[in-house]
């Protein structure tokens, strides 16, 4: 079995296009363990999203069945942004790590 490396924050994969990694379901306020690329939502409405090799946390709208690239580690139940109460709205949500390099890793 291919296992693929974790996303390298510091590479584009440009030269061998986008591909995806690895994908789980999101579980709201646990880390994915991996830094995420893009974000799938199932049904519409806001992602709070963490970043926490900067600290940044922001928000997003999702329309039903949209994904959207955002650099992330954890989804948020809520959080205030710039003193604005925020939470996640948006349903069956999916993080997708994209590798900067496909292959086994040992």
């Amino acid at each position: 079995m291919a296992i693929t490396n974790k996303l390298d924050p510091n590479t584009r994969n440009n030269d061998i296009g986008l591909y995806f990694g690895r994908s789980r379901r999101v579980v709201l306020d646990e880390q994915f363990g991996e830094m995420a690329s893009w974000i799938k939502a199932g049904t519409a409405g806001d992602v709070v999203w963490k970043n926490s090799l900067n600290g940044e946390i922001g928000i997003i709208s999702f329309e039903a069945g949209e994904a959207l690239p955002i650099f992330c580690d954890e989804i948020l139940t809520g959080a205030t942004i710039d003193g604005t109460p925020e939470s996640t709205s948006a349903g069956t949500l999916i993080w997708i790590a994209t590798p900067a390099r496909l292959g086994k890793i040992s």
